[in-house]
């Protein structure tokens, strides 16, 4: 197999990495606002943390599972992942989110035109971020800005229900939010640590600060931590006729939810490399989940 081959199919790795994380992140939320089946932010966070888990497990022997644009910049500034594969990688990450929305939609669009007609709202009008919030995250969480659903055709466009969050907000908890994720994966990654996991363990970690991350950050910004899984859902949300809840979004808030969580990321790793990392242990026990990793960044 030819070096290109090879770069191919790490492409379609990430591609399906990201399917798998919004198919069934998305999916849960999907249930929960449709159906009010497992509304509760802990069980949304299980689910995306979760779904993180079954990506890495399936794709990172393939990929080295980036799955989010922050993280391979992140990788490429600090970890020589190769700067000519890094758009190609976040192509395929936003295609992979795109392509998950559809087969979402084509699951569930009859559910989602009962909803908007039962909530009495249009699709891509004010108020119909209660339904589209399905597919992308907004700032403030639509469903937790104390406005009921009997009210929100007349109510949630209005700044009272908004005003509780501002967009600065939102940013700034997406921001932490990425750059802790990012902590944690350097941190489960590192050869020095202590704690080192064996490589069944890598995705375990990461789902359980997943779901930490959602279950706090969750009532704010709906928890993207990743700009392929906004866009690649947004871009379905624009193309299928969602006009302004898709671009800008609410408020014109887009940029909280795939700027904001891109920057906190590599921040994320250079705040790894500088503040923590100096302080390890001087010895090496290289992991498994180490060495594949390695082998990623390095384009072996």
């Amino acid at each position: 197999m030819t070096g290109n081959e090879r770069w191919f199919g790490k492409y379609i790795g990430e591609a399906f990495g990201v399917f798998l994380i919004v198919l069934f992140g998305c999916g849960v939320v999907f249930v929960a606002v449709l159906l009010g089946v497992a509304p509760d932010l802990i069980t949304i966070g299980l689910g995306w943390g979760l779904a993180v888990a079954l990506a890495v497990w399936a794709n990172a022997s393939i990929s080295g599972a980036h799955f989010n644009p922050g993280v391979t910049l992140a990788m490429a500034l600090r970890r020589q992942f190769p700067w000519k594969h890094v758009l190609p990688y976040i192509i395929a990450q936003i295609v992979g989110g795109f392509i998950a929305a559809a087969v979402l939609y084509m699951l569930f669009y009859g559910i989602i035109d009962a909803k908007l007609a039962a909530l009495g709202l249009v699709k891509g009008a004010p108020g119909s971020q209660l339904v589209s919030m399905i597919f992308v995250p907004y700032t403030p969480n639509p469903g937790m800005v104390g406005i009921g659903p009997a009210a929100v055709a007349a109510h949630l466009h209005v700044a009272d229900g908004w005003s509780r969050v501002a967009l600065w907000q939102g940013a700034l908890g997406e921001f932490i939010a990425t750059g802790l994720l990012m902590v944690f994966i350097l941190v489960l990654l590192e050869e020095r640590s202590v704690n080192a996991p064996v490589g069944w363990f890598f995705p375990l970690g990461l789902a359980i600060a997943v779901t930490m991350l959602v279950v706090v950050e969750g009532p704010i910004s709906m928890v993207s931590l990743n700009a392929a899984r906004d866009l690649g859902p947004r871009i379905f949300l624009w193309l299928t006729g969602w006009g302004h809840m898709a671009f800008p979004g609410p408020r014109s808030g887009w940029w909280t939810t795939t700027i904001a969580p891109t920057f906190g990321a590599i921040a994320g790793a250079y705040f790894y490399d500088y503040l923590l990392r100096p302080f390890m242990p001087r010895h090496t026990a290289a992991t498994p989940a180490a060495a594949a990793e390695v082998g990623v960044q390095k384009g072996a």
